[in-house]
């Protein structure tokens, strides 16, 4: 099988050649120590805004290398992250701090390799009549989308793009999840005015990204961590599930699944995130979830993607360690079909390249459909 027809056939909860393997994000210093060519600039993550319409563009393109070196089956080619318009410019508050196009602000940190959230721009009615996030469909942003999915006419790996549904956007924004969470009680008005306008721009992405041709579409929105879920079911239900379902609708009327990532403790809500109609899972956090568990609950109605652990594995193990946790994914997960190899979040800065080389050389050789005895103990075998 190709790449791309492999993802797929996973997807469908079928048994393809092999297992797929992937990652549905990487930092930029993994891009560039693949490529061995600098690409990230002064941002060193995609997460934390584009620095700018070029160089976002040939960052993109450098991920797409960098995938199809790994080996991979897909590549999570566009991102409503970076996606922005030629006169963009990050609005330096300070040598750190910038304003990027969502209007979150950022901070760098060269010793961690990374950009992180630290504030956002909405802190009054005013702040929320002014703001406007981006726009999805300018012209600029359609630019760019060609432009990438030009460059990967023709190839046989599956196209991801990246997207949002509101609530992630929204709590950065607004400046923190606290800040957010009291709104929902004390100006629910608020609020819902400022997730409808950013989760109108995430479904404005999805559409035109799905538009553009690519293959499938990834909810990245974190709606836990390891205690459990940011918000309760009836806020859940009420102000963020009817935008996830939403983007899922998107797919459905282009014809392409959706994948929906959560990190953290997210038992609460499943029920509700599954029901949502997405097609497959990613990562089921190690330490707190279960694969097994939700491979043996749910692997009748979607794929699970994950979860080879990157928190401390993937940066600090050894080839044993990593071969040994890319068994214990296949062995929880694999079985009947429907489940795609990744990390358990991202392949984030301070990941080893070598370890990225053994999880897709490990995932391909032990992966191979018909698979082995499953479920066996936990001691690495030759």
């Amino acid at each position: 099988m190709d790449p791309r027809e492999r993802f797929f056939r996973a997807l469908d909860l079928e048994e393809p050649d092999y297992i797929p393997v992937t990652d549905l994000a990487l930092d930029p210093p993994i891009v560039d120590a693949i490529l061995g060519k600098r690409f990230s600039g002064e941002v060193f993550t995609m997460a934390g805004g584009s620095v700018g319409w070029e160089k976002s563009l040939s960052y993109r393109l450098a991920l797409v290398e960098a995938c199809k070196k790994l080996g991979f089956d897909a590549v999570p080619a566009l991102s409503d992250y970076s996606l922005t318009t030629k006169d963009y410019k990050p609005k330096y508050i300070d040598g750190k701090r910038y304003i990027d196009h969502w209007g979150r602000i950022m901070q760098v940190s060269v010793g961690a390799k990374t950009t992180f959230f630290v504030g956002g721009t909405v802190n009054s009615y005013e702040d929320l009549e002014s703001y406007e996030p981006p726009d999805p469909y300018h012209p600029d942003v359609i630019e760019a989308i060609d432009k990438i999915m030009g460059e990967l006419k023709g190839e046989n790996i599956a196209i991801i793009a990246q997207c949002h549904s509101g609530w992630h956007m929204a709590f950065q924004v607004r400046g923190g999840i606290d800040k957010i969470l009291i709104d929902f009680y004390r100006n629910p008005s608020f609020v819902k005015k400022l997730m409808d306008k950013i989760a109108k721009s995430c479904q404005g992405f999805a559409k035109v990204m799905a538009e553009a041709g690519v293959d499938a579409l990834f909810v990245t929105d974190d709606y836990a961590d390891r205690k459990g879920p940011f918000m309760n079911l009836k806020i859940f239900r009420e102000y963020e599930l009817p935008n996830l379902k939403e983007i899922v609708n998107i797919g459905r009327r282009h014809g392409i699944p959706v994948l929906k990532h959560t990190d953290g403790n997210i038992y609460p809500i499943l029920e509700d995130i599954i029901e949502s109609g997405i097609d497959c899972l990613h990562p089921i956090e190690p330490e707190v979830m279960s694969l097994e568990d939700i491979k043996d609950r749910y692997g009748s109605k979607i794929c699970l993607a994950g979860n080879v652990d990157c928190k401390y594995v993937l940066p600090f193990g050894d080839e044993n360690d990593v071969k040994r946790d890319v068994r214990r994914c296949i062995n929880a997960a694999a079985a009947g079909g429907g489940f795609i190899l990744t990390s358990s979040n991202s392949l984030h800065a301070n990941v080893k390249v070598e370890n990225i080389h053994v999880m897709v050389k490990e995932g391909r050789k032990y992966g191979k459909y018909p698979l082995r005895d499953m479920r066996f103990s936990s001691a690495l075998r030759s």
